[in-house]
């Protein structure tokens, strides 16, 4: 059972240049342990792609193709628990085959959840619409389905070239299925399983998402103000009838901690039937000297995903 987390198998598929770039980030730096898959129409992405496994597709619009991907998805999905899909929408290879490789997975039973991306305002009204169309598409196979929105990131760094731009959108990837998989690292007081988190994420559509750290004084209350206030969120929590939340902290955090970040949650979702799924992940604070861990305490991280919206 290598590659697993808990006896949970994973795979992390890349569509598409932005795809590639940002498992090569995950591998290189060894952050989640799972199968890498690159998929891409384009040989030189697939060259530079750091994933063990490639598929390279040479026509979207042959049938022959699009069987042949079939094939060697569906070889590469056996025995998965759990698929995520990371593309650029606007890209046509990350658009154009995410919902091909969504409908693959989904057809296996395994639990679907594409990360993608929003384009700039700016950008050519194609490449825009094109985004719209394979997120609609997207939509049927998907379990979840996040986004990425790029203007957002945009309006964030108003003073930042564009390449950095993007390297934030990539981190913001990473970041994001960092966050759902040290969920299933059980490590903390409270655990979750992935009976919990299937619960959550399957045929769950629109996910929004937020993630806060502090440390210090209302570290707790910081934390969890930032993680509501994410600025990559599209819409606020509020409506959500689901929530999965993660809260990773050194061994000093204290329950009405703990309480006060469900609490503060709960509320900003104004639902009073909200199914709130909560696990907690140990990880102590680096700090250079003793001193500094007496004054500020570990780090405390809020890191929660909404769905089942109302509306």
């Amino acid at each position: 059972m290598k590659n697993t987390l808990n006896g949970v198998k994973v795979k992390i598929v890349a569509l598409g240049k932005t795809g590639s770039n940002v498992i090569n980030k995950m591998i290189l730096n060894n952050i989640v342990k799972a199968d890498f898959i690159a998929i891409d129409t384009e040989k030189l992405n697939l060259d530079s792609s750091k994933a063990p496994k490639k598929i390279f597709v040479s026509s979207i619009t042959s049938f022959e193709a699009m069987e042949d991907l079939r094939k060697q998805t569906e070889k590469e999905f056996q025995n998965a628990d759990m698929v995520f899909i990371i593309a650029e929408m606007g890209e046509k290879t990350g658009t154009l085959l995410s919902p091909a490789v969504a409908e693959i997975a989904k057809s296996m039973n395994i639990l679907t959840v594409a990360i993608v991306s929003k384009p700039f305002d700016f950008e050519n009204r194609n490449k825009i619409k094109l985004a719209k169309k394979g997120k609609e598409r997207l939509k049927h196979f998907a379990d979840t389905i996040i986004v990425i929105p790029y203007q957002r990131l945009n309006d964030l760094y108003v003073n930042l070239p564009i390449a950095n731009i993007y390297e934030k959108g990539e981190k913001a990837f990473v970041t994001i299925v960092k966050g759902i998989l040290d969920l299933i690292k059980k490590q903390g007081i409270v655990n979750l399983d992935f009976a919990d988190i299937k619960s959550i994420l399957q045929n769950s559509g629109k996910t929004v998402l937020g993630f806060g750290k502090a440390d210090g004084e209302d570290r707790a209350k910081k934390a969890v103000e930032q993680a509501l206030n994410t600025p990559l969120l599209e819409r606020s929590i509020k409506g959500a009838g689901k929530i999965l939340m993660n809260i990773t902290s050194g061994n000093d955090i204290r329950l009405e901690e703990i309480s006060q970040i469900a609490t503060a949650v709960a509320t900003s979702t104004e639902n009073p039937d909200l199914f709130l799924a909560w696990g907690t992940v140990f990880e102590e604070t680096e700090f250079e000297n003793s001193e500094d861990f007496e004054q500020k305490g570990s780090c405390v991280k809020v890191y929660l995903i909404a769905t089942d919206f109302r509306n």
